[in-house]
């Protein structure tokens, strides 16, 4: 017997947000799946491919999930479609699945190709999944080890510095400027160190949260990015890979220029690009070409390279659009690959430099004053 009790009817009962009924004893479960929505995702568009039924193919996933979250849900979902909701609604109610997912799933079960498009979503998954982690690994081993400079600088100014406060005090003549720099460093951390450094690292990671992933002062970070010569071009490439791949496959599909441009601004993480997108989309809602959008924007050639563009005009005349849609996916694809390990390899030399530099003036500034002691003795 299931645990999960279902409303027999939604809408008359006037609920407006996603919901569903369940027992006492566990609390409602929304978002946080991460990669279980994937595996719901492309088990359900292969066993529905397969030609089982969608409350069938909703069984046979519940029976091998393993997390108690997802099998709620997933109790829930098969529920409702027992119930006669379809399955797009059942997704809206469990608030299980980002709005454009539910879109293409919707689109999908009424027009009747609803293993295509759930085939749709998952390729789309996989492939934001994948031009995601190109622009992460490139910034990976950089931010490591600007973080572990960060504590080791942090942990020896806090630590060691104090302690040569008084032998460097001692010292007869006149300190080098580094030396001077270094002992007010330790004086300052020696009285103040565990309010300080704590705060400290606190407000950069909350200047971080804010700047790169809070969603109403995000773009900063954006406009950050895009200032930086080398990973502003592999966002472009990152952008257009994951923009030509899926704006081609859902025109393929079927799917309308604006319904496409819809999923893909959704689907993007950066706010200057989904402005973008969202001009090209009312401007092609207004029965402009793309030729008319691009000339309309702002320097279209910080989000689409001027070649790109006349490939996308001449394919909007020939009425190949698609094709070529995915075509400079694949070739960005590739491109962005590239990228990502060229700038890892031109940021590492900038970043061992940085933390030379650092490293010299700590030694200096140390190193001086002992060798000055060592003369007087």
């Amino acid at each position: 017997m299931r645990k999960i009790q279902l409303r027999e009817s939604y809408e008359k009962q006037g609920f407006s947000k996603p919901v569903f009924e369940y027992r006492p004893d566990w609390p409602y479960i929304s978002v946080g799946f991460g990669d279980e929505q994937d595996y719901f995702i492309e088990n359900l568009s292969l066993l529905i491919s397969s030609g089982m039924g969608i409350s069938s193919a909703l069984a046979s996933i519940n029976v091998s999930i393993k997390g108690k979250r997802l099998r709620k849900v997933t109790e829930a979902i098969e529920g409702m479609v027992n119930d006669g909701s379809p399955l797009w609604k059942a997704f809206e109610k469990t608030d299980f699945l980002s709005e454009r997912v539910i879109s293409l799933i919707r689109s999908g079960e009424e027009a009747g190709r609803l293993p295509e498009h759930l085939n749709l979503v998952t390729i789309q998954q996989h492939k934001e999944k994948l031009f995601n982690s190109r622009l992460k690994s490139a910034l990976l081993y950089p931010g490591i080890v600007l973080i572990l400079a960060f504590i080791l600088a942090v942990g020896s100014s806090w630590i060691i510095l104090p302690k040569l406060v008084s032998i460097f005090q001692t010292a007869k003549g006149t300190l080098p400027v580094t030396t001077v720099i270094l002992l007010w460093v330790g004086n300052f951390l020696a009285k103040y160190g565990a309010i300080v450094v704590p705060s400290v690292i606190i407000a950069l990671l909350l200047v971080v949260f804010f700047v790169f992933f809070f969603k109403k002062t995000k773009f900063i970070g954006d406009y950050i990015l895009f200032s930086i010569p080398g990973i502003r071009t592999l966002i472009q490439g990152v952008e257009l890979a994951r923009f030509g791949y899926i704006f081609g496959v859902l025109l393929q599909a079927g799917f309308q220029v604006n319904e496409a441009l819809e999923s893909v601004k959704k689907g993007t993480s950066y706010t200057q690009y989904r402005k973008f997108y969202n001009h090209l989309q009312e401007c092609i809602s207004n029965g402009d070409t793309f030729k008319n959008a691009l000339s309309t924007y702002k320097k279209p050639e910080r989000y689409l390279p001027i070649p790109i563009q006349q490939l996308i005009l001449s394919s909007e005349k020939s009425g190949r659009l698609s094709e070529t849609f995915i075509k400079i996916g694949v070739i960005f694809e590739d491109k962005s690959e590239a990228m990502s390990r060229d700038l890892s390899t031109v940021l590492e030399p900038i970043i061992l430099i940085v933390v030379g530099l650092v490293v010299g003036f700590v030694v200096l500034a140390i190193i001086g004053p002992i060798y000055g002691l060592s003369n007087q003795i």
